[in-house]
């Protein structure tokens, strides 16, 4: 396997997961809308099963879902929008096209640069309106008077874990 190749398939990988991290930034966009309204000093055994299937909701949410959800609910700049709406659009094309459009151009060198090229800049683009959506997050938490930081130890120890972590 030539190693270009290889880059390729590499950087499909930090691409696709760069996507996945931006979905998940819009559902706790989402989820923080929804904190806004709840007094967490006050939650009773309903709530707290309520907020599960909430949480399970916004998971099992595609990331068009979860963007028209944000619309509906919260006023957001339209560039911020427009931001996002072309990361969703760049988020469906990698993940249902990307490999079918380029399709022969795999086999020789130069459309294997213009494909890493092609999803090193749509990663820029997931990046982005991942922190577009962490700020409008945080700016939410910050609305209802909560801080969502870990802090950097809580990092560290999760990283430190090195495993899966249910959220």
């Amino acid at each position: 396997m030539p190693p270009d190749l290889r880059e390729l398939y590499f950087i499909f990988g930090v691409t696709a997961e760069k996507a996945q991290v931006m979905e998940t930034a819009a559902g706790n966009a989402a989820l923080a809308y929804v904190a806004l309204f709840v007094d967490t000093s006050n939650i009773t055994p309903e709530m707290t099963e309520w907020f599960k299937q909430l949480l399970d909701d916004v998971n099992s949410k595609t990331f068009g879902a979860l963007l028209r959800t944000i619309k509906r609910s919260i006023n957001v700049d339209e560039n911020t929008l427009a931001v996002i709406d072309e990361a969703l659009k760049s988020r469906n094309y990698v993940t249902h096209h990307f490999f079918r459009h380029h399709n022969f151009a795999i086999h020789r060198e130069e459309g294997r640069q213009t494909m890493i090229d092609e999803l090193k800049d749509m990663g820029q683009k997931f990046e982005t309106a991942q922190l577009l959506l962490d700020g409008l997050a945080s700016c939410l938490h910050q609305l209802a008077g909560r801080s969502i930081d870990f802090g950097k130890d809580e990092g560290k120890r999760l990283e430190a874990r090195g495993k899966r972590v249910s959220i």
